[in-house]
């Protein structure tokens, strides 16, 4: 069982034709506590172990390198995913996962691609 949940929201400028992609760039990190509530939702919409994009913000590569503890689950989900993801949540965690997708679509209104990476350490 994990011991903790790490979720980081990424944004990136809507890439320009025909430019290459910008990088990444970490926005903010959430935290969920108990984090088998999370991994458990996720594995209920099918929404688990996607794995992480090569492309990762440099903040999000560095952070889950010097993890202490085993990572597990890795995954990366959309501001929509939340919205698929809430219903097999406890009640208690709903209220967050909405506020996490409405700062994704928030920073999507500026222009911006964004994205939540997540993984689990135990």
């Amino acid at each position: 069982m994990p011991t903790l949940a790490v979720i980081f929201c990424e944004t990136r400028p809507h890439p320009a034709e025909p430019a290459p992609p910008a990088e990444w760039t970490g926005e903010a990190r959430f935290l969920l506590d108990p984090p088998g509530d999370l991994l458990a939702a996720l594995q209920a919409a099918q929404l688990h172990d996607r794995g992480h994009p090569d492309d990762l913000s440099v903040q999000v590569s560095a952070e889950a390198l010097f993890e202490d503890g085993e990572i597990i689950g890795r995954t990366t989900l959309s501001a929509a995913d939340l919205a698929t993801l809430t219903p097999h949540l406890p009640e208690l965690h709903r209220a967050r996962l909405l506020a996490w997708a409405a700062f994704a679509y928030a920073l999507e209104g500026q222009g911006l691609e964004a994205r939540l990476v997540a993984w689990f350490v135990r």
